[in-house]
């Protein structure tokens, strides 16, 4: 199997843009860090001031869990949940071996 991916859309809320991210920011280096994490970036999303995109890739299927399973996703991921006005697509991927 191919490497994981998870597409992430999140609404933020008006003026929060800003602080969501620094709220994130110890989550997303921690993950970066991660054995098994290729890539993990939040990211503007064109002409959508208030929409934030994460996107994630794992090596495997048990990268991701072993991340779903530490203790700073655990603790971080509820950071700054409270700017978030709602999911607006999760999509997870997993890439074809051509």
């Amino acid at each position: 199997m191919g490497k994981l991916k998870i597409f992430i859309k999140l609404q933020i809320k008006e003026g929060c843009v800003e602080e969501y991210l620094a709220a994130k920011r110890e989550m997303v280096q921690k993950s970066q860090a991660e054995e098994g994490c290729i890539s993990y970036t939040l990211n503007a999303v064109k002409d959508q001031p208030n929409v934030v995109a994460l996107l994630e890739i794992w090596q495997s299927e048990e990268a991701l869990e072993i991340h779903k399973n530490s203790e700073h996703f655990k603790t971080l991921l509820p950071l700054g949940k409270e700017m978030v006005e709602g999911v607006i697509s999760a999509d997870t991927f997993t890439e074809y071996e051509l």
